[in-house]
């Protein structure tokens, strides 16, 4: 079946896709399985869909899926979140892998290359952007089961979930939104979901979760009681910079376009802090002098 026309070839890939739409996957998960479908439909079986050895009608679906979808519809990855350089917001995107991945942080942002050279020309704006890279995939080396990362207990995954569901939506306002400040709030819930979720790692009880109610920093402090490497310090201090949740909400008064950045980091940085103690590992220990590491995933 490897004559198949384009034109064939693009209706059994519609075909399948259509078969897939009930699993609920958004179309960059369902690449793959089409892949799959399509090829057992052409009567291969055992052939590798990626690397050496490959078909060359594997690359053909391939094409033909991607025709059928925007750039934007196909991108993405397990985690993501924002770094702010001046007063403007990055997007940082941490990709789903298989086997080894050589990880580049400056190849995962959507800053242009005359950006980056502007970073890289302050050695503390550098050093920022990789200590924010770091946060944002130690949290998604735990959520994504990553490498060396250990997998949380699956009450805890589950808030872990919740809480990169908030910060992805901070990211998104800061990147895409008419007025950024709507950033807030998912910020805060993000943070104090990530604590919460570290305490059900560390087995506390709901009542015993509920009692800190919206205070992070009594959160913290109960998360540090079982993770004393847990920096709570720069964390209660991180915690200080934020505005209160409640008082927020309903202030008329709201952060500036760069406060709001700060405090988007801030989240990302208790998230990160807390995974790492969670999921027994960090980024930090993969870096070289080239910031570029052969990362395994699982």
């Amino acid at each position: 079946m490897a004559d198949i026309s384009n034109d064939e070839l693009l209706r059994l890939v519609v075909a399948t896709d259509d078969e897939t739409l009930s699993t609920s996957t958004s179309p960059k998960q369902r690449m793959l399985s089409v892949a799959m479908g399509v090829m057992k439909k052409l009567g291969y079986s055992g052939s590798t869909l990626v690397g050496t050895g490959t078909p060359p009608i594997v690359e053909r679906i391939f094409a033909a899926y991607r025709s059928l979808y925007r750039p934007s519809d196909l991108v993405g990855g397990v985690h993501g979140g924002i770094f702010m350089f001046r007063d403007i917001f990055a997007r940082i995107e941490i990709p789903f892998g298989c086997g080894e991945m050589s990880i580049s942080p400056f190849k995962l942002t959507d800053l242009s290359e005359i950006q980056l050279r502007w970073l890289c020309s302050n050695r503390s704006s550098q050093q920022m952007f990789m200590d924010q890279f770091i946060d944002i995939f130690d949290f998604a080396g735990g959520v994504g089961g990553l490498g060396d990362y250990k997998t949380p207990p699956k009450e805890a995954l589950e808030v872990f979930w919740l809480a990169a569901f908030q910060l992805q939506a901070a990211s998104a306002a800061l990147s895409i939104a008419f007025d950024s400040r709507g950033a807030v709030q998912s910020a805060l819930i993000g943070a104090e979901l990530a604590l919460k979720g570290g305490l059900v790692a560390i087995g506390a009880s709901e009542s015993e979760r509920r009692k800190h109610g919206h205070d992070l920093a009594s959160a913290a402090k109960a998360y540090f009681a079982a993770y004393t490497d847990f920096d709570l310090g720069r964390a209660l201090a991180t915690i200080k910079r934020l505005p209160a949740f409640v008082e927020n909400r309903y202030s008329p008064v709201q952060p500036s376009r760069v406060e709001t950045g700060h405090i988007v980091m801030g989240a990302q940085y208790i998230a990160g802090e807390v995974m790492r103690q969670a999921a027994g590992f960090s980024f930090r220990s993969r870096l070289d002098q080239s910031s570029e590491r052969v990362y395994p995933s699982r």
